[in-house]
């Protein structure tokens, strides 16, 4: 149990470090349903999801990938944060709940958190390019709620990137 509550705390603090990026367009703006370094979308619950303004992207020299972006969904803002260990070059990478290399991916809404590191989470992130300032991949998951105030299990599905830093 000592693991998770670590490895979710580090993964937090990722997240955390890469949402600090500079956007150019308020996650409010309806105007620019786009990333202006690329593209991000999924599905969440079956309804098409796009982040906008710049999404966040950092790799350290330790193999850590870590990205994110924010848009409407709705009424509501959803954040997708991802934060992989040991992303070395193309390949599939679990999000699944106590994965060796403590791989997730965080969803916040103003309200609400779920992740795919806590019980009941699960995922894929597939890495087709991986290069000194490239990305591009697909992912899968079903985020449990992460807080004790947050309730349902969000299915994330069809999701896409393709983002240059």
């Amino acid at each position: 149990m000592r693991r998770r509550t670590v490895s979710v705390g580090f993964a937090l603090l990722a997240v955390a470090a890469a949402c600090g990026g500079s956007d150019s367009t308020s996650p409010n703006n309806t105007n620019n349903q786009h990333v202006t370094n690329g593209t991000f979308t999924a599905q969440i619950n079956g309804t098409t999801w796009n982040a906008i303004g710049t999404a966040s992207v950092t790799k350290s020299s330790s193999n850590f990938l870590v990205f994110s972006g924010a848009g409407p969904f709705g009424a509501t803002t959803y954040a997708l944060s991802f934060a992989i260990g040991g992303a070395t070059g193309a390949g599939t990478y679990s999000l699944t709940y106590l994965n060796q290399s403590a791989s997730t991916l965080i969803v916040v809404s103003p309200s609400n958190t779920w992740s795919s590191y806590v019980n009941g989470g699960s995922g894929t992130l597939t890495l087709t390019t991986l290069t000194a300032n490239h990305i591009v991949g697909t992912f899968s998951a079903d985020v449990a709620p992460g807080s004790s105030t947050t309730t349902g299990t969000l299915q994330i599905r069809n999701g896409q990137f393709d983002l240059t830093f």
